[in-house]
């Protein structure tokens, strides 16, 4: 395989692809993305793109676009209407429960659909997309666009329950009793990292990115402070410091331990948040967060 191949964390079969688009044939280079990644649209949209920094052509002048020639040939695609599932498989008669409808459950249900399976997503949220729709803001990644790829399992078949919360309206035991042959569990990682540093917990205008971003997304658009204060320099954290700005927030400040060249976000991010006006402040660790009387004034860093 291509160096680029090797280094996509699916294994696509990136040259094949890259070649259908140029020759124009978009449909045919969805299908070999599918093989591999059930969503190209929105991983042309948003994915950290580990393969363009292997190009062989990055050593010549710069790397092929290899990630947003996913999206263009995606949309392309779709429009023309020739966004076509695979063939399935004869139905086999077996029953899986999928638990979780972000890229886990989906990617999931995706390949065991063809495959011939009887596929029920559940889901706790009242939205399929997990971290793909709660996690990445709207500007990078359209809610409609997670919907069209969506809706591409719905027409293999895959049923969805929403507001479904696993423990709670579920159990395993209530699936066996209904018929389920199988259970995928696709819970996802929406819990953040704590900082442990004093007065972390002590004030509600301390807010985990994460929890930030997801309830944006579910329609919360409530400015989060006049000043904001992200501390963190990855891509959740320069997702966040945007979003505050879009909120309405007057000062945001992003704070990382390191310098710019270690900040593991995408580049292309960190360079957008500064032309939006955003501040960086590099070799900044936090030490404790000051307040007094429930209310925060200060964050004390080294």
């Amino acid at each position: 395989p291509a160096p680029c191949q090797m280094t996509c964390p699916a294994g696509i079969d990136i040259p094949t692809y890259v070649n259908l688009i140029g020759t124009g044939h978009d449909a045919e280079a969805i299908e070999v993305i599918r093989r591999d990644n059930p969503f190209p649209w929105v991983c042309g949209l948003v994915c950290t793109r580990p393969c363009e920094l292997m190009c062989v052509r990055g050593r010549v002048d710069k790397p092929i676009s290899i990630k947003f020639l996913k999206a263009f040939a995606a949309e392309r695609a779709l429009s023309d209407r020739h966004y076509h599932n695979p063939a399935k498989a004869p139905e086999k008669g077996k029953r899986i429960a999928v638990i979780g409808a972000g890229p886990g459950g989906l990617t999931a249900a995706y390949y065991l659909a063809l495959k011939g399976y009887g596929l029920t997503v559940f889901e706790a949220l009242p939205v399929a997309g997990g971290m793909m729709m709660l996690g990445i803001p709207r500007y990078r990644l359209p809610r409609e666009v997670i919907d069209r790829e969506v809706a591409m399992l719905e027409d293999l078949g895959v049923e969805f329950r929403f507001d479904t919360r696993y423990g709670k309206d579920i159990t395993l035991d209530s699936l066996k009793a209904e018929g389920f042959d199988a259970v995928f569990l696709a819970i996802g990682a929406h819990q953040a990292f704590k900082l442990n540093i004093p007065g972390e917990t002590d004030f509600p205008q301390v807010i985990e990115a994460i929890d930030l971003l997801r309830r944006v997304a579910l329609g919360d658009r409530r400015i989060p402070g006049k000043h904001a204060v992200i501390i963190g320099g990855g891509n959740v954290a320069i997702d966040a410091a945007r979003t505050c700005l879009r909120l309405g927030s007057d000062e945001v400040t992003i704070a990382y331990r390191r310098t710019r060249a270690e900040m593991p976000a995408d580049v292309e991010e960190v360079e957008q948040a500064e032309d939006e006006g955003i501040h960086m402040s590099f070799l900044t660790i936090p030490k404790a967060v000051i307040g007094s009387d429930g209310r925060l004034t200060g964050l004390e860093c080294i």
